[in-house]
């Protein structure tokens, strides 16, 4: 009776730590996976408009035109904005796609 006890213990708890695990792992996947995406389709948007790094930083901030940069090889990077400012740029492209468009 203690062996199955003890193994029935071992059992919740390693259950627990299993759903401990993939609590904290789905978010931070989904959250790589939604970025992968945005940033795929700011590219795919981006084929068409031609925008420069600083004239999409400029979308994201005035102020700040250096937020997506360009590297040696002149591929985009935007490693340094968050899902909101990924957002925001989509959401930009977007729109300027739109006017383009109706003209």
């Amino acid at each position: 009776m203690l062996k199955i006890d003890a193994l029935v213990d071992a059992g919740m708890v390693s259950l627990m730590v299993m759903a401990g695990v993939i609590c904290y792992a789905v978010p931070v996947f989904w959250k790589r996976i939604l970025r992968r995406h945005l940033i795929h389709e700011i590219k795919t948007l981006n084929q068409g408009l031609q925008l420069s790094s600083k004239a999409m930083s400029q979308l994201i901030d005035p102020e700040n035109p250096y937020m997506v940069f360009a590297d040696e090889n002149g591929e985009l990077d935007f490693s340094f904005l968050w899902l909101g400012n990924l957002r925001q740029l989509r959401r930009e492209l977007r729109l300027i796609k739109e006017q383009k468009a109706r003209v």
